[in-house]
């Protein structure tokens, strides 16, 4: 909660086209919700930005078959990011 307010600025000053929420903790941060092997591969929206949480790299380091559904979303993000 303290950290907030620079996070904010941060996205004012970048002004990404996506964000990629990698895991429970970027998740609480944008989106206030836990729980990332429910919310993967599901656009959400933050700070008025679309927002695709995906699994941590080190979960997929523990469960390799994770690995399948985090190519679907990098290949999400691909096909969001082209005109």
């Amino acid at each position: 909660a303290m950290m907030l307010p620079f996070l904010e600025r941060h996205i004012a000053l970048v002004n990404p086209d996506v964000f990629v929420a990698l895991g429970n903790i970027p998740c609480i941060a944008l989106l206030g919700r836990t729980g990332i092997t429910r919310m993967r591969g599901t656009w959400v929206e933050a700070f008025g930005k679309p927002v695709l949480p995906m699994f941590h790299p080190s979960a997929l380091l523990r469960d390799p078959a994770k690995k399948r559904d985090s190519w679907n979303d990098l290949l999400a993000i691909k096909a969001r990011l082209q005109p």
